[in-house]
């Protein structure tokens, strides 16, 4: 279960890390707050003349994000890791994902243990073919609320690319923008 799991998780990732830019969806709201914006959505700091302001967007979902300084857009890079939440992870047998990582291919597998069999957080780098890091996989354990509360928290999560597998108790979910 856990290396079927592990291998279809590194294909749910390589298809959205791997896809083109998507091209920027701007409705007429999105072009009024472009229009009026007086400060960078990314560093909060206003607008000059010297300062060119564009629009930015997500390259997953291709959704508007705000209005930025041409420099913090340019600076505003594809995250270098993608966190996969787990419900009540530590009270699972974590150490199965953890010796089924391998199947994701070559790369450093790294530990917070609670216990010998419970983990708080674990990670896998990942490589290219090139054996140049292409980003790291973060398994991270949400203990608060009710599975469904969780279900719920992560469909409101704004700004959240629609990739989530849901096998047995586990969810995974992949945070792009």
């Amino acid at each position: 279960m856990a290396e079927i799991f592990c291998k279809r998780l590194r294909n749910e990732i390589e298809k959205v890390w791997s896809s083109e830019v998507k091209p920027m969806i701007m409705t007429e709201d999105d072009k009024i707050d472009f229009d009026n914006a007086k400060k960078c959505c990314i560093c909060q700091k206003d607008f000059t003349e010297k300062d060119k302001k564009v629009r930015d967007h997500c390259h997953f979902t291709g959704k508007y994000r705000g209005a930025a300084h041409q420099k913090c857009n340019a600076l505003f890079m594809k995250p270098k890791f993608v966190p996969v939440k787990f419900h009540n992870l530590s009270g699972y047998d974590a150490h199965l994902f953890v010796k089924n990582l391998n199947t994701m291919g070559e790369g450093n597998i790294d530990c917070i243990p609670n216990t010998e069999e419970k983990y708080i957080s674990f990670s896998k780098c990942i490589y290219d073919d090139e054996n140049k890091f292409k980003y790291k996989i973060r398994f991270i354990g949400v203990v608060s609320g009710s599975y469904q509360q969780v279900l719920i928290n992560l469909q409101e999560t704004s700004n959240q690319t629609n990739l989530n597998l849901r096998e047995k108790h586990s969810v995974m979910s992949v945070i792009s923008c």
